[in-house]
């Protein structure tokens, strides 16, 4: 079987992921699944079998996080299955083995929230590995996982806000690094291309946005983190890319239930740019 549409497939499973849309059920285990001889620690999942490997890690997570525990070993399960069926599926004896790395960890601690990211790969023996990538926030007063959605009174107007200021600073960024790169003959086209491409990856859609943190350090929060995947904003070798996005940009925005658990600067700074 070629290896590209597995691995096409295996990049837009992580995108439809993120956005919250797993749609297809997990089959049965497979048979030929055989389990390392080695003895993981605690936290892990360690497997191997004919032509292929995985590892998953997770952090250490107190009884009252029980929700955020159960969510990642429900979705680093999910990531399993898929990835063990893809090897089953391919009949080609010749094929490199087959491996997926998965780690969780904590990102972000407020004193409302907490967030763990997942930040992984699969490896088919394509080009490069299709990147696994997702965010989990937990609400710790009760023990809710919450989307970006339902921080906000109107998501649309929030994901507009959220947009205009991840496309200003990852153009600024991307813009600054090919200005020093690319010779100036080729920079007019070389930046059209970014800023079509960061347009595309930051549209206020849902999908767009799945994955973020909740920005402090055992304080209110003051933020939050917009985590976009290798692919989506810009090319594969620059990896993935995170934007930190000030409360203010987005406080005027957040239901009256979420306000109190961010801060910001100053009582000007209340109102967001383009929200009167």
């Amino acid at each position: 079987m070629s290896l590209r549409p597995l691995t096409c497939l295996l990049v837009a499973c992580t995108f439809s992921l993120l956005a919250g849309c797993d749609q297809t059920p997990a089959p049965a285990a497979p048979t030929t699944t055989v389990a390392s001889t080695q003895q993981p620690a605690p936290n892990e999942d360690v497997g191997q079998g004919n032509g292929y490997a995985y590892h998953v890690r997770y952090p250490q997570l107190g009884p009252e996080w029980s929700a955020l525990g159960d969510a990642l070993h429900t979705w680093a399960a999910a990531r399993k299955r898929e990835f063990l069926d893809a090897r089953l599926a391919d009949d080609d004896t010749n094929a490199p083995p087959y491996n997926l790395d998965l780690e969780f960890n904590i990102a972000r601690r407020t004193s409302d929230f907490v967030s763990v990211l997942a930040d992984g790969s699969v490896d088919t023996g394509g080009a490069h590995p299709a990147p696994l990538v997702a965010s989990f926030n937990l609400r710790t007063s009760d023990g809710k996982l919450i989307e970006l959605a339902d921080l906000f009174t109107d998501p649309r107007v929030a994901l507009e806000a959220l947009s205009t200021e991840a496309r200003r600073q990852l153009e600024g960024t991307f813009e600054a690094k090919l200005r020093e790169t690319t010779p100036e003959r080729d920079q007019a086209a070389v930046l059209k291309g970014m800023h079509e491409w960061v347009a595309r990856g930051t549209q206020a859609q849902t999908q767009n946005f799945a994955a973020f943190l909740v920005d402090g350090l055992e304080t209110k929060a003051i933020g939050l983190t917009l985590i976009f995947p290798p692919y989506q904003v810009s090319s594969y070798a620059d990896g993935t890319q995170q934007v930190e996005v000030p409360a203010k940009v987005f406080y005027p925005l957040l239901k009256p239930e979420y306000r109190d658990a961010f801060q910001i600067d100053t009582e000007a700074d209340k109102l967001a740019p383009g929200v009167r």
